[in-house]
């Protein structure tokens, strides 16, 4: 082949390449060019959710209720509400009656937004129910809630609405303590004597139209106290095996710390649980109500 023709197939060859990693190269520019575009427009939407998310939050803790209702007839309540994202499914709920005070906490199915709309919808099935009528038994209150929230969220052949949780009325005149626990959580914690798991019924609020529930009783004596908790608190992951935080370790925490304020035990048990965490994620809501009579 003359050397005329060869030096003319490279360059043509040389050319073909060039252009080729001119192309690619152009690709590439576009491609990131794209890229860098898409994620402006994933970090702007981003920060769209998390500022929706976070007023979201500030609406849902606006409805929580004031313990100082609870204060005119109890020695002193704390609670804490800690969502998994700002908002979440775990609420307060506090109602005055003629005779004494209902009060109690509630933990809804899942967390994040499908969480918060059940749980601001669960509340607002309390705080109507308690208003347009007089009831002083928990039973009663579990039994008209469940079939509110049942006929609301679960009576077709889809299951979607159901809250866990404990309701209480306590008037000082009669010094007992009424309760009843859909598959709630919570501790008696006696000045003296042991501390005590308190007694549940087998379903949460929504699992069935005519659930079972049952009213407890419980002796109240002056410096006694109440803890009711959400599964969140004890079901975190953590420490150095990275387990849950547990209800017993929950348990031998108050035994160790009764004498304590509610003030000082709500402190302690929320820095415990951070402690616990660690660089952990939040797994779940959590929230717990300490009262103290």
């Amino acid at each position: 082949m003359p050397i005329k023709l060869e030096l003319n197939i490279y360059k043509e060859q040389l050319e073909a390449k060039e252009d080729m990693l001119a192309r690619t190269t152009k690709f590439l520019v576009d491609m990131q060019n794209s890229l860098e575009e898409k994620n402006k427009e994933l970090t702007q939407t981003y920060q769209e959710i998390f500022e929706s998310v976070k007023f979201a939050g500030l609406i849902q803790k606006s409805l929580l209720p004031d313990v100082n209702v609870l204060k005119v007839f109890l020695k002193d309540v704390v609670y804490r509400v800690i969502q998994q994202i700002s908002i979440g499914g775990d609420t307060i709920f506090i109602k005055n009656t003629n005779k004494g005070i209902m009060f109690g906490l509630f933990d809804a199915t899942g967390h994040g937004i499908p969480g918060a709309m059940l749980s601001i919808s669960g509340s607002l099935m309390l705080n109507e129910l308690t208003s347009s009528m007089e009831i002083d038994s928990p039973k009663v209150l579990a039994k008209l809630f469940n079939y509110q929230l049942y006929n609301t969220f679960n009576r077709d052949s889809y299951s979607i609405g159901h809250m866990e949780g404990t309701i209480c009325y306590f008037s000082p005149m009669s010094n007992k303590l009424v309760y009843c626990s859909a598959r709630g959580k919570g501790f008696h914690i006696p000045l003296h004597g042991n501390i005590q798991q308190l007694s549940n019924s087998k379903n949460a609020i929504g699992d069935i139209s005519n659930g079972d529930f049952e009213n407890f009783e419980l002796d109240i004596n002056q410096g006694d106290k109440i803890l009711l908790y959400s599964d969140g608190l004890v079901d975190q992951f953590g420490g150095e095996s990275y387990k849950k935080f547990s209800r017993e370790r929950l348990r031998q925490l108050l035994i160790h710390n009764r004498e304590k304020d509610v003030k000082q035990l709500a402190l302690l048990i929320e820095n415990e649980h951070k402690i616990w965490r660690g660089s952990n994620i939040q797994t779940d809501d959590v929230s717990f109500k300490l009262i103290e009579f």
